[in-house]
């Protein structure tokens, strides 16, 4: 999976902590939601799987340090993060959205697959594998 961007959302959110001196309040989990469509950075335009009658839900990681390993500048998830075995098929997931809550909720990331993946009714258990998810500081 290659590297997540910020949204526009979180950026937003830095810039007035550090610039107003706006805190806010820390997450307890970050749900991982997968795309047939990846979202703009303003959390608009995306097409999430679809939850109806497919077994598909956000995957919830508890904020802590020993659920995101730091290598650097770059954060990733410590463990396989694994989805529900699809009941119908859910297309073809190109990428990860990475939220403050189980359902809508505010984008604080995306991150596009490197490789495209199709699910089908049947398959696995979809899963994104431990250190797969990178959270980093862009570089110009």
């Amino acid at each position: 999976m290659a590297s997540a961007t910020t949204s526009d959302f979180q950026h937003h959110r830095f810039m007035k902590k550090v610039f107003h001196g706006i805190d806010w309040t820390v997450y307890t989990d970050i749900f991982v939601a997968l795309f047939l469509t990846l979202p703009n950075l303003s959390g608009t335009g995306g097409a999430e799987v679809s939850i109806s009658g497919t077994n598909y839900t956000r995957q919830s990681v508890p904020v802590g340090a020993v659920n995101w390993d730091v290598a650097g500048l770059e954060y990733s998830n410590a463990d396989d993060i694994t989805y529900g075995v699809p009941s119908a098929t859910w297309g073809t997931i190109v990428g990860a959205g990475l939220y403050d809550a189980s359902t809508g909720g505010n984008l604080l990331y995306t991150a596009p697959l490197t490789t495209s993946k199709s699910v089908s009714a049947g398959d696995g258990a979809p899963k994104i594998l431990a250190n797969q998810l990178r959270i980093t500081r862009a570089s110009c």
